[in-house]
């Protein structure tokens, strides 16, 4: 009876792990989705064309994955797609930097040519 009662409770969850994996993946999917449209496609495209590009790439490869029931691949494009877009945010954050950066410098050097005149 135990025998059979283990059976039971395996099959159960072999049965419910694929579906436990496609939610998985919906879920990567729409993290994913949340994160890339939170980015400025403006200064992403200014900061990080290439990487914006690579980002969008592989959100639509996951979308298409997660369209065709390719669960475990749709998670690996979601996740690709997601650190893409966390290098896009990096990039955008970096451009904004130099741009002050280079606003003091423009800064501190028409104070000097004003104590100099």
């Amino acid at each position: 009876m135990n025998k059979i009662f283990a059976a039971v409770l395996l099959g159960g969850a072999l049965l419910a792990a694929p579906a436990a994996f496609a939610d998985e993946a919906r879920d990567t999917l729409l993290k994913a989705e949340a994160q890339i449209e939170a980015l400025d496609s403006a200064d992403a495209a200014m900061a990080a064309s290439v990487d914006y590009q690579e980002t969008q790439l592989r959100l639509q490869e996951a979308r298409d994955a997660e369209a065709k029931g390719h669960d475990e691949e749709s998670v690996w494009r979601s996740q690709e797609a997601a650190l893409h877009g966390e290098i896009v945010q990096e990039k955008i954050k970096l451009h904004a930097l130099e741009r002050t950066v280079t606003e003091i410098k423009t800064g501190i050097e028409t104070l000097r040519r004003e104590l100099v005149s």
